[in-house]
């Protein structure tokens, strides 16, 4: 990139912050969201957070954020994964909405870019309730009531990587039960002997990073990953036999698409399926695809940053 263009786009950047600070304060908007890349350094951060008044200020990162932020900035992390600009508002907005951030009458101003670049081009206004993309995923608003949201964003974040990674390039299907396990396992029998039982609770977190390899190794497995709402891995190799689909589903989906569609439209558990074929990442509630995500691709840190505390910050 040459340096007048990069001045362009930083130019680009910061009336785009002006115009959406304006605009925050003109309408009843509940939020403003963006990356957390966007942001150079944390003076700059200060100074857009001044200009909000009563809106606040929304930062999606990839990576925990240890700086001590202003009050009124709330942060919600999503996996690490490259997306379009509207993919990743998506995924922030499924994420928040499971974390009960995000409600359905809740107006919000988008700000994107292409991913990690720390450069924003992009400005839209989301009406959560009314949008076509987005009306599903309101269904998840108490979805944190039953599963803690960190246990939902870490098997997404497996789920993802099992897309990704897979095995020799090819993605791993498979699917994640998450919460109300005592109803989901009345429908469940093992396919296999069960890997998960006679360990403790402590040693079986999907939670504990140690566990992560195992869980990818047993995910080519036939059958489900059954899991509790704190994260403890009840079972995994589970033939789910939940009947007939009570929920229209598009043509083609196979039977492990099936089965999370079925199981969550008789109980109030939440399925994470990876499409063995595509790599498609779905999130289904209440019998029906609140969310689909296409294979993705990590992405390693551009040269021109540098990383403070969890936050990509670009130099100037």
């Amino acid at each position: 990139m040459t340096g007048q263009m990069k001045d362009f786009k930083k130019c680009i950047t910061e009336k785009l912050l002006e115009y959406a600070a304006d605009l925050s304060n003109c309408f009843n908007i509940k939020a403003v969201m963006v990356y957390a890349d966007v942001f150079r350094d944390k003076e700059f951060l200060d100074h857009f957070v001044a200009k909000l008044s009563e809106t606040k200020l929304v930062l999606v990162s990839r990576e925990k954020i240890e700086e001590e932020l202003p009050d009124k900035v709330v942060v919600i992390k999503v996996p690490s994964i490259k997306l379009t600009r509207l993919g990743q508002m998506k995924v922030a907005v499924l994420v928040g909405v499971s974390q009960g951030i995000f409600h359905p009458e809740d107006v919000i101003l988008c700000l994107s870019g292409i991913a990690e670049s720390g450069i924003i081009d992009s400005l839209f206004i989301l009406d959560i309730g009314e949008e076509f993309e987005f009306f599903a995923v309101t269904q998840l608003e108490h979805l944190h009531e039953i599963v803690r949201p960190e246990v939902f964003l870490r098997v997404l974040e497996i789920a993802i990587d099992l897309s990704v990674e897979g095995r020799e390039g090819k993605p791993v299907g498979t699917i994640f039960i998450v919460g109300d396990t005592e109803q989901v396992l009345k429908y469940c029998e093992q396919l296999i002997l069960n890997p998960f039982k006679g360990y403790a609770e402590e040693e079986r977190n999907i939670l504990d990073p140690r566990l992560e390899e195992t869980v990818k190794e047993f995910a080519s497995l036939d059958g489900a990953f059954i899991i509790r709402g704190d994260g403890v891995i009840e079972a995994a190799g589970a033939f789910i036999r939940a009947g007939a689909v009570t929920e229209d589903i598009p043509s083609g989906l196979g039977a492990r698409h099936r089965s999370a569609a079925a199981i969550t439209a008789i109980t109030q558990a939440v399925a994470i399926t990876v499409s063995e074929s595509t790599g498609t990442v779905m999130v289904f509630y209440g019998g029906k695809i609140i969310m689909e995500i296409e294979r993705p691709q990590f992405f390693g840190q551009p040269s021109g940053e540098q990383k403070l505390h969890g936050v990509h910050f670009a130099k100037d």
